[in-house]
């Protein structure tokens, strides 16, 4: 009888608390499609520069003035492409100056005002005026954490913030030899740290090869979507959906107050996912242009061809839907797919193609869709913006 009792105690252990229990699949339909999306390019343009951002007035862009960027020209347009006001600020470490601002390191607050992580310091833009002002300083250690986590920003990243709680990551002070970092959040202005889970990149091809010290350099397609820490808030549930490894099909979660975790996986597989060599060829290209001599005689340069494409590029939720990017490609149009699944139930809603860029360099937020793509004119290269309002109905 005992004997039952316990054999019993362990199948409901199995069923109900294993870790298969926290894994769910997302189911794919092909050939259905999503219909209920609306995408309109709304501003493009070539810029010598580190930064677009899309603005209810208008599109913010800050055009650099000399290549070791001493100094911002700060330019707002309107829609129609009128020039409304313009600034030229000398780059500096003053708290009413900014060294760098880029496409990874500013978001737009829901008080209006642009919010920037510059050094050590959040600072903010007021896009009326340009003005610039110090709100804190970010101390290398968080506080009350200890020497564990750092608020540095080795590989790309994003902020996410509504009603004043902003969701970011934060990095292991080894990144770079354990790659671990982890999902925190604040409130206001750096009160109320709170880490919310831990996770772990893998070591990206390139990093493999450099460690074996054969004097050879890899040029990586996905380089900088392998690196870049992906996620996105459903701030109706307060859950945070995030990538961990782009090659697999594979989407973590986590909530942000009861901090519980799970996964889901995609029902795609990637090795069906093309890969086009032009384009490959064409970016490493740009590569080799941008390296030195000096490096060059150090490293034979070698472009990795992978047999197929990434499973996933990107997910974002917005209002009641998450959407995911994964790496099937429409090579010739620039595009990827788009998968829909509804919030809460995660059900399939379909698809949608979704202009996607040839570097893969992003930021999406509110209604707005931004991409910088690579171009080449006259034996030189040169960054296209393109801005794209998206809409779900």
């Amino acid at each position: 009888m005992k004997k039952s009792v316990w054999l019993i105690c362990l199948i409901c252990f199995f069923v109900c608390c294993g870790t298969d229990s926290t894994i769910q699949k997302l189911k794919v339909e092909d050939g259905k499609r999503f219909e209920g999306i609306n995408i309109e390019k709304i501003w493009e343009g070539e810029l010598y520069g580190r930064l677009v951002l899309a603005l209810p007035q208008g599109i913010l862009l800050d055009e650099i003035q000399d290549k070791v960027g001493n100094e911002h020209k700060l330019m707002l347009f309107d829609y129609n492409g009128n020039l409304i006001k313009e600034k030229i600020l000398v780059s500096g470490e003053g708290p009413n100056e900014v060294t760098v601002i880029t496409l990874e390191n500013v978001w737009r607050s829901t008080s209006r005002k642009i919010i920037c992580q510059d050094n050590n310091y959040l600072k903010t833009i007021d896009p009326e005026t340009f003005e610039i002002q110090t709100l804190e300083k970010i101390s290398n250690v968080v506080k009350g954490y200890g020497h564990e986590y750092t608020f540095g920003r080795q590989t790309p990243t994003c902020f996410e913030e509504r009603d004043g709680r902003t969701v970011t990551t934060l990095e292991s002070t080894g990144f770079f030899e354990n790659l671990t970092y982890y999902i925190a959040s604040y409130e206001n202005v750096l009160e109320n740290f709170s880490i919310i889970c831990k996770t772990k990149k893998p070591m990206p091809f390139s990093w493999e090869k450099l460690m074996e010290r054969k004097g050879e350099s890899y040029t990586d397609y996905y380089y900088l979507s392998k690196i870049k820490r992906i996620f996105s808030v459903d701030w109706n549930r307060e859950d945070v959906y995030f990538i961990p490894d782009i090659e697999k099909p594979e989407i973590s979660f986590v909530n942000l107050n009861t901090k519980q975790e799970g996964r889901y996986i995609v029902d795609i597989d990637n090795t069906k996912f093309s890969v086009d060599e032009r384009e490959l060829e064409f970016y490493h290209e740009y590569v080799s242009s941008q390296t030195s001599s000096e490096l060059k005689s150090y490293y034979k340069q070698i472009l990795h061809i992978p047999p197929n494409a990434p499973a996933l590029m990107e997910l974002k939720v917005m209002d009641d839907r998450l959407i995911i990017i994964t790496g099937k490609r429409n090579w010739d149009k620039q595009e990827n797919e788009a998968l829909v699944y509804g919030l809460p139930s995660l059900e399939f809603e379909g698809s949608f193609s979704i202009p996607y860029p040839n570097i893969f360099r992003t930021k999406w937020y509110d209604d707005y869709f931004i991409m910088q793509k690579l171009v080449k004119r006259n034996d030189d290269f040169f960054y296209y913006w393109e801005v794209y309002r998206i809409e779900i109905n």
